[in-house]
């Protein structure tokens, strides 16, 4: 299985969060990317953006969007989607962060869109946020003290 993370923007060199979203990503057992898309600064902000992350998803992938009005899920529930995906072989499980405008509807619309609570985050935490959430799956499903 592959996990990638669509983000927008990058992360800049020697930053804190980028430290962190890496500490965790060598921690996961399974391929991670971070495909950093383009952002724009135009009235169609939203519809380039859209393009660049439709570029990156296949028919077969199983996508989730983040978006503070998505769905809230337990870790535990976060991991059974993760695990579910697994056991059915899917081969990519697709996250899409978007930029500070969010997402087209595109994405609501059409995937599983999940939140980390009611509040706003800064883009770049929601990456660390994010990888967490998928190493705690993985613990999860060990079994682990981690999550204890």
């Amino acid at each position: 299985m592959i996990i990638n993370i669509l983000s927008l923007g990058k992360f800049k060199r020697n930053q804190p969060y980028k430290e962190i979203f890496e500490y965790y990503k060598k921690r996961i057992k399974v391929r991670i990317n971070l495909v950093e898309l383009k952002t724009y600064n135009t009235e169609k902000k939203k519809n380039l953006e859209k393009n660049e992350i439709v570029k990156n998803i296949n028919k077969e992938d199983f996508v989730i969007t983040l978006d503070e009005r998505g769905e809230d899920l337990s870790s535990k529930n976060f991991s059974n989607i993760i695990k579910k995906n697994m056991n059915q072989s899917c081969k990519k499980i697709i996250f899409i962060i978007g930029s500070e405008e969010g997402l087209d509807d595109y994405f609501k619309k059409s995937f599983k869109t999940i939140a980390f609570g009611n509040q706003t985050w800064p883009h770049l935490m929601v990456r660390v946020m994010l990888i967490e959430q998928i190493y705690r799956a993985f613990e999860i499903m060990k079994n682990s003290r981690y999550h204890k």
